[in-house]
């Protein structure tokens, strides 16, 4: 586990832009918010996802939240097929506040799985969110 200023993050995750960590296995991905994603749209109250079986696009909207400070979308980390939701966050979004890395969105059976490449590991994630950090200060 590595801190990130209070927050930590596992370093067998990968992460992206979009404040997500991302576990690998295999050909399939499972993704969720980040502590410091909880922490900037606030707590999830409403979560919308796509059915099993739909097609996403690297960084397009897959998905969308409503939170305490911020209604938004949610992004894809890789492209591939949603290969099964987690209903359990669905119906009770409150529990990704309370353990974030337990908290999967959806996972992903990869079609292009190159683009794990343009994720970040745990140390990249850390120097991009400390400079992200400063320039919102």
């Amino acid at each position: 586990m590595v801190k990130i200023c209070k927050w930590d993050f596992p370093e067998e995750l990968l992460y992206d832009q979009h404040h997500q960590w991302i576990a690998q296995t295999g050909n399939k991905i499972q993704f969720g918010l980040t502590p410091y994603g909880i922490e900037i749209t606030g707590d999830v109250l409403y979560l919308a996802l796509p059915a099993a079986g739909t097609e996403v696009v690297v960084d397009n909207s897959c998905g969308s939240l409503e939170a305490g400070k911020w209604v938004g979308r949610i992004y894809a980390p890789v492209s591939g097929r949603v290969t099964r939701i987690n209903q359990a966050i669905v119906s009770q979004p409150g529990c990704i506040s309370k353990e974030p890395y337990f908290s999967w969105f959806m996972e992903i059976e990869l079609s292009q799985p190159e683009e794990l490449k343009k994720l970040m590991t745990v140390h990249q994630v850390a120097g991009w969110l400390l400079e992200e950090m400063k320039q919102d200060a």
